[in-house]
């Protein structure tokens, strides 16, 4: 230690800006959402413009699983943010279709409670969002659902629907 001081000392005497190694500090890791069954689309969005459509895609966006750092309902929050720009989000429009929002607060949907499936797939939930609200006929309820189409949008569902997949992976682990 008595060395890298006086090494120091020695290169600013000398004029000479000592370098310094620094750990750079650790990035969020990304994944893809995907259905856990079917065809196993994943989240996808044409851009990230607020109010794109979130769609079934076979490639998917990178996406951040964002620990909120409290609970509702005793479930863990999350959002789930674009990695290419973390300040937007998953969330759903006023009824029920997913899209691209701003992850600012709340108000725009973008909590979503974790309720993992004993076959280490999740449910994603809206913690805030009205079920009654949700578009999708016959099937009312706060739940990140897709169909097994490609290019469909993302919406709202409680899972009465057959063919609804409301199953997720990966599972996060606070």
């Amino acid at each position: 230690m008595k060395r890298l001081l006086i090494g120091i000392a020695a290169a600013l005497a000398l004029g000479v800006a000592p370098v310094v190694a620094a750990h750079p500090a650790a990035l969020a890791s990304s994944v893809h959402v995907c259905t856990a069954y079917g065809k196993n689309f994943c989240l996808g969005a044409s851009s990230l413009t607020d109010g794109t459509p979130i769609t079934n895609s076979s490639d998917g966006r990178d996406i951040i699983v964002q620990d909120q750092h409290f609970t509702s309902g005793g479930l863990e929050v999350y959002r789930l943010a674009f990695a290419l720009d973390t300040s937007k989000c998953v969330g759903f429009s006023a009824n029920g279709l997913a899209e691209v929002r701003n992850c600012n607060g709340n108000t725009n949907f973008t909590n979503w409670q974790n309720f993992r499936q004993s076959d280490g797939t999740t449910v994603w939930a809206n913690n805030s969002f009205n079920p009654s609200n949700c578009t999708t006929s016959n099937d009312q309820g706060r739940g990140l659902t897709s169909d097994n189409k490609l290019g469909d949008r993302v919406a709202c569902s409680g899972d009465l629907i057959s063919g609804d997949l409301v199953k997720w992976t990966p599972s996060p682990t606070p």
